[in-house]
């Protein structure tokens, strides 16, 4: 779910279905039928059929072989296909050349009728996905081009129609996606054509989630997945996830999605009951999907502090014989290791903290590991991984009595920490701990009384983290300059996941702030 792994992707939003009349031209529209079968086919995808979805937009191309509705469709499943399989040729193969003759048809469209917002917008949305095709090989800039003429065509439509409301979606994505990188990075991209606007751009995918004829399904859930990951905003948009999973209960992006929520709140009995209800019958054509079943199940074990149980989950995973990210690899191999290290076998969780490379896609792993791989598991140390589990699922009293345990410990001075900065870990479980119970006044006492020594903590990932989790308080303390100084503080970790969370927290910020 890093910041990236999410199950938000531009592909998922680049879908469409409209027909609208030429200005100055007689009305042309798309035959009934046609859009008949479109809306069947978008049902299955809506339950996740997508073989069967597949089927009908074939019978779209015999049927209506100048119209690009059927072509663009076959190129967005198979990008589906694809995203979920990144290292199978033949899905490669397949969607390059689906979305070229996706691309290909639109161009033949758009010359007969060359102001046709349809035309126009089935170009957009086929560059888009073509775009999406080079970024996952990581042709960048490919990428960027082909993005930038998806964009420029969906601007091209609304200055045409401006009420061919569907078209929002895809701007919006653009722009609210564009605001959220980082600064160099930005000023690239605003060289090639992308120019951010975050509130314009929620602002458009709204505009899309309420009158969007064709589209309206999928903005809601894009209105929903943004405001909840990058913008705090969790329990109004738990509550559209729910209503889109009660219409299509077959789809598991939603299910996954919800549980996902109650794993990250901690309410792990709920997560459990939707991660477990994934059908299992992805494996094969699907297989991200099987792997975030077990592996969201693995670590909701791991968080109630069941050890076995998701060992035994995680071990079931890697002898699966379906592929899994290197973001997932990395993963598996982290809670492998943590947990043989919680057993005192060194060895074995060298071996796994090894196989984590400091990549794009697995550097959350790499950083969350460097305290484990620099110092060895003692009793300590041990305690600290137990009770952040038992403050994470607000069980508070064997929580406070794991964390007197550690205190009382230190204070003894009889036991030498394997880290030497494991005091200032510690005073921050226990200042999180009394945030998570509601006392936040006491909470932001103990930050106030290490915060100034919290750089000691050399591992740059744990020490953006208190800074993160003290600016928490802070918020919640209506003391926003404060907070915003902490996440400054923060920023300095090289973890994108934690940026990106870092940018949140400041967004949450300022919207209180202007309320």
């Amino acid at each position: 779910m890093s910041g990236k792994n999410r199950l938000t992707t531009l592909t998922s939003c680049l879908l469409l279905l409209i027909v609208f009349y030429l200005p100055g031209l007689p009305a042309q529209t798309s035959p009934a039928h046609l859009d008949q079968l479109v809306r069947a086919g978008k049902q299955e995808i809506y339950h996740f059929r997508l073989d069967k979805s597949l089927l009908i937009f074939r019978e779209v191309q015999k049927q209506y072989p100048n119209y690009p509705q059927g072509f663009f469709y076959e190129s967005y499943i198979t990008a589906i296909y694809f995203s979920q399989d990144k290292t199978n040729d033949s899905l490669d193969t397949a969607l390059h050349r689906t979305v070229e003759r996706s691309v290909d048809v639109g161009e033949a469209f758009k010359k007969r009728d060359p102001t046709n917002p349809d035309a126009l917008y089935y170009l957009g949305v086929s560059y888009g996905v073509l775009g999406i095709y080079h970024v996952l090989n990581r042709s960048y800039f490919k990428g960027y081009i082909n993005g930038r003429r998806g964009k420029n065509y969906l601007e091209k439509v609304v200055r045409i129609d401006s009420s061919y409301y569907d078209a929002y979606l895809g701007l919006g994505i653009f722009h609210y996606y564009v605001d959220l990188l980082p600064g160099v990075v930005k000023f690239f991209a605003s060289i090639l054509g992308f120019h951010g606007d975050r509130r314009k751009g929620i602002r458009e995918i709204g505009l899309t989630a309420q009158r969007g004829q064709f589209f309206a399904v999928e903005a809601k859930f894009v209105y929903s997945a943004i405001r909840y990951f990058f913008e705090g905003r969790k329990q109004v948009s738990l509550r559209t996830f729910i209503q889109l999973q009660n219409t299509y209960p077959e789809n598991p992006a939603l299910t996954l999605l919800i549980g996902y929520h109650y794993r990250r709140m901690g309410q792990l009995k709920q997560a459990l009951h939707f991660f477990k209800s994934v059908s299992i019958s992805y494996e094969k054509k699907l297989p991200q999907i099987s792997v975030m079943r077990y592996y969201n199940t693995g670590v909701c074990y791991f968080r109630m502090n069941k050890l076995p149980e998701a060992e035994a989950v995680f071990d079931s995973l890697i002898q699966k014989p379906i592929r899994k990210t290197a973001y997932y690899q990395s993963a598996l191999s982290y809670y492998k290791g943590l947990l043989a290290d919680m057993r005192f076998k060194r060895a074995v969780a060298e071996k796994y903290y090894r196989k984590i490379p400091k990549s794009k896609d697995t550097r959350y792993w790499y950083h969350i590991s460097r305290l484990n791989v620099e110092f060895e598991m003692d009793s300590l140390l041990r305690a600290y991984f137990i009770a952040s589990n038992q403050v994470f699922m607000a069980d508070f009293p064997a929580a406070g009595k794991t964390i007197r345990y550690i205190f009382e410990t230190l204070d003894r001075g009889t036991v030498s920490p394997s880290v030497p900065y494991f005091k200032y870990l510690a005073e921050d479980l226990r200042a999180k701990y009394d945030f998570r119970r509601g006392r936040v006044k006491k909470s932001e006492e103990r930050y106030r009384a290490f915060i100034n020594q919290a750089e000691k903590v050399k591992d740059d990932f744990y020490r953006a983290w208190i800074y993160i989790q003290y600016a928490r308080v802070l918020r919640e303390r209506k003391k926003w300059r404060e907070a915003e100084k902490m996440l400054n503080i923060a920023k300095s970790c090289d973890d994108e996941y934690t940026r990106l969370i870092i940018e949140r927290e400041k967004y949450i910020i300022k919207s209180l702030k202007s309320a």
